[in-house]
């Protein structure tokens, strides 16, 4: 394993189609675009934004969890392209002593169905178990969301249970399925 991951550089990741990197405020009006979009928001928690700066306010809280040391997160971007983010993926939190991080992403709907998300999510995968050396990576969806299944299924994670009425949003409860990848099912 290399050095462990210590918060003191913001990490840059690197895949074949792919720059993973920091998230700053130049990017509001993407991360807007992206967070505004209903199809691509409507299996989270909390509504798609109205204003840019609800996406102002979730980037200065990703800088502030990245400062704490509890939250990693990276925009997508194209590699060779115009360095816009298209997208989030990263860590929800990272619990050190029991070795587990969880992911989460989003991607602008203009890139679905490419790929795109499983090389990023991938690459966050590696460097969570070589470089900040998890045991366990976990993930949750609700359950219509069988697109982020998909994925998750995809990249060796393996459903562990079932979060019934985990929360209640537009008039109604919705089911989450946690999902889990263990450090000896990983293959790179």
């Amino acid at each position: 394993m290399t050095d462990l991951f210590d918060f003191s550089t913001f990490p840059r990741l690197y895949t074949d189609r792919l720059v993973l990197r920091e998230i700053v405020m130049d990017n509001a009006l993407a991360v807007f675009r992206i967070r505004g979009d209903f199809q691509v928001t409507r299996y989270n928690t909390g509504p798609a934004y109205a204003t840019i700066d609800q996406a102002r306010k979730l980037i200065t809280g990703m800088q502030k969890s990245y400062n704490d040391h509890d939250e990693l997160r990276w925009g997508v971007t194209r590699k060779g392209g115009d360095n816009q983010v298209i997208g989030m993926v990263g860590f929800n939190y990272w619990h050190r002593k029991d070795r587990r991080g969880s992911v989460g992403y989003d991607l602008a709907r203009a890139y679905w169905h490419q790929g795109i998300m499983s090389e990023a999510l991938r690459a966050v995968v590696a460097f969570g178990f070589e470089r900040m050396n998890l045991n366990r990576i976990e993930a949750d969806c609700t359950v219509e969301n069988t697109a982020s299944e998909r994925l998750l299924l995809k990249l060796g994670f393996q459903p562990e249970g079932l979060q019934r009425e985990q929360y209640f949003e537009e008039d109604r409860f919705w089911d989450v399925r946690l999902f889990a990848l263990l450090r000896r099912d990983y293959q790179r």
